[in-house]
């Protein structure tokens, strides 16, 4: 049995199939094109999983954010596919923000709530974890949310806020994922200087958000 891969989507977006009216298909037509590679290298439908966390609704976008029912959510279903497939690890790949919510699963301990406040995430699952690759990660935050904080997704508690100057660091979330455990064994990022959603070359205060402190590549 090959190590079972676990996909995390971004905001607003589906984890397999199409999903609002609208035919938003970003991360899904991704998701069938990478399930079929993966089945042309010898992995079965056993070993690739995902669901959907938050509305499938790219207006609701802005709404979005870390909040603890989708941190929750997503760590239960991990904890679910290592029982079920009974393997000693998985690889986890996450979008966008899939990317930090599969970070803070991952790494568990306290977690942080806009309208509920602190939280216990559970345990580190990171010697579970083999690979965790962050496809175009917003781990400092999005130029984009600065000063906007009343914004959900652009929150300084749980969202995507970078602070108001270099020496302010991120919202409360990301600032805690940032000085948090290794996310696995491996640990690699995908992004590019282009990304039409993040921008700015990726770059917040100097340095590239989508870069996970302590990857290997």
């Amino acid at each position: 049995m090959k190590t079972p891969v676990i996909f995390v989507h971004g905001n607003s977006d589906i984890g397999f199939g199409r999903g609002s009216t609208d035919g938003y298909v970003s991360w899904q037509t991704g998701s069938r094109e990478l399930f079929t590679y993966l089945g042309s290298q010898g992995y079965t439908k056993a070993e690739l999983y995902t669901t959907t966390w938050g509305p499938a609704n790219p207006n609701m976008a802005s709404s979005n954010n870390h909040a603890k029912k989708y941190v929750m959510q997503m760590r239960a279903f991990v904890e679910a596919v290592l029982a079920y497939t009974k393997a000693a690890q998985v690889n986890i790949i996450g979008h966008s923000m899939g990317v930090t919510i599969g970070r803070k699963i991952i790494q568990g301990g306290q977690g942080v709530d806009q309208k509920e406040g602190t939280y216990e995430v559970g345990a580190s699952l990171s010697s579970k974890v083999k690979t965790f690759v962050g496809l175009a990660g917003a781990n400092l935050g999005l130029v984009a949310c600065m000063g906007g904080s009343a914004i959900p997704t652009c929150s300084n508690v749980d969202g995507f806020n970078p602070g108001l100057m270099a020496t302010s660091g991120p919202s409360k979330f990301l600032a805690s994922l940032n000085n948090g455990g290794k996310e696995g064994t491996n640990v690699h990022t995908i992004w590019s200087k282009n990304d039409d959603l993040i921008m700015y070359q990726c770059v917040v205060w100097g340095k590239v958000t989508s870069r996970i402190p302590g990857q290997a590549s």
